[in-house]
């Protein structure tokens, strides 16, 4: 899977959470995040260099 399909699904994954938040302010903001993550999956696909990498700080999180 690619990094941009990587934040496709990642998009997906939090507009559907907010598609159940009930709180207006919480959902604005897992849209917001959702947003976010578009905007990265269309930078990826532009080949832009992301010096902020969300997807690899996860897995280095997790390895430590």
């Amino acid at each position: 899977m690619s990094r941009a399909e990587q934040y496709r699904h990642l998009a997906t994954d939090v507009w559907n959470r907010a598609s159940r938040e009930p709180n207006p302010m919480l959902k604005g903001e897992w849209e917001n995040l959702a947003n976010t993550y578009v905007r990265l999956a269309e930078q990826s696909d532009d080949g832009w260099d992301t010096p902020y990498d969300p997807i690899q700080d996860m897995l280095d999180r997790t390895r430590h």
